[in-house]
């Protein structure tokens, strides 16, 4: 007899399902409310650009009214390097800066003692300066020969010197020696003199001493020049000029007015020349 193999299901074994459990949500009163969402802080200050243009009408704004300051306070002077640190303010009385300079003039050409030139020219520079100030040097040695010789000797321009001695010691006793020299009518030959004999500010270039031999080397009479140096004859009106210069706005050696108009520092002959010409136009 055959063994009979035992019959095999000839469906598959279907395989139960593991179930997961499914969590019910919460009833509505038990759930945690969430912790609320902090809104960003706002900036104390908003700054909003419209547009592109914005930035650019803001710099046009701005050189606009640097404009218009430069034009309605035309003597204020910006320090320059080619000046000694020490502006010029336009008298009251007038919105006109044109007629602002003819006061201006007016009113400093009578406090103003030494000038070289014609009395009648049609142009006058005023230059305050301080014996010590080495721009005011360079002025002397490069542009002033140039400003004489084409301006000052055909009678077009008179030239003022106007003392403002704020370097120290050694500018007040070289602007008092200058007055004693204007006493005996060397004040101009004293001027070059001290202007050549610069070697530093208050080293002892300018001491006592030295202010007699320079005055002897002019040929003054020294008697009556020490007499009126070592009384300090002019000690007050030396004090009295630097505090009208300074009354006037004026912080920058040298400075110069051309007919109320200012230069400041120890410019080129030619910046003079074309303030000069278009004045005697």
């Amino acid at each position: 007899m055959k063994k009979e193999e035992p019959v095999s299901s000839k469906e598959p074994v279907k395989r139960r399902k593991k179930l997961v459990p499914v969590e019910e949500p919460a009833p509505l009163e038990m759930q945690e409310e969430s912790a609320p969402v902090e809104a960003p802080k706002q900036p104390a200050v908003t700054i909003t650009i419209q547009s592109w243009a914005t930035p650019i009408v803001g710099v046009v704004m701005l050189v606009l009214g640097l404009l218009v300051g430069y034009y309605l306070h035309p003597l204020i002077l910006a320090q320059s390097s080619n000046a000694t640190t020490a502006s010029i303010v336009t008298p009251p009385g007038s919105t006109d800066p044109s007629a602002a300079q003819q006061n201006l003039m007016a009113s400093l050409i009578p406090k103003t003692r030494h000038f070289k030139g014609d009395p009648n020219a049609p142009v006058t520079i005023i230059e305050f300066g301080d014996f010590q100030c080495p721009y005011c040097g360079r002025f002397f040695a490069q542009t002033e020969p140039q400003i004489d010789e084409t301006y000052i000797q055909s009678g077009k321009v008179r030239f003022g010197y106007f003392g403002f001695a704020f370097l120290g010691q050694e500018s007040n006793w070289a602007a008092e020696a200058a007055e004693c020299a204007a006493d005996q009518n060397k004040f101009w030959e004293y001027h070059d003199t001290l202007y050549s004999s610069q070697s530093g500010e208050n080293q002892g270039a300018f001491n006592k001493d030295n202010l007699k031999k320079i005055a002897e080397g002019l040929g003054l009479d020294t008697s009556a020049f020490n007499e009126c140096f070592d009384s300090g004859k002019y000690k007050q009106l030396i004090q009295d000029d630097s505090n009208a210069a300074s009354s006037l706005g004026v912080r920058s050696t040298p400075t110069f007015l051309i007919n109320g108009q200012a230069i400041v520092g120890a410019q080129p002959f030619e910046i003079f020349q074309q303030t000069i010409d278009s004045l005697l136009k």
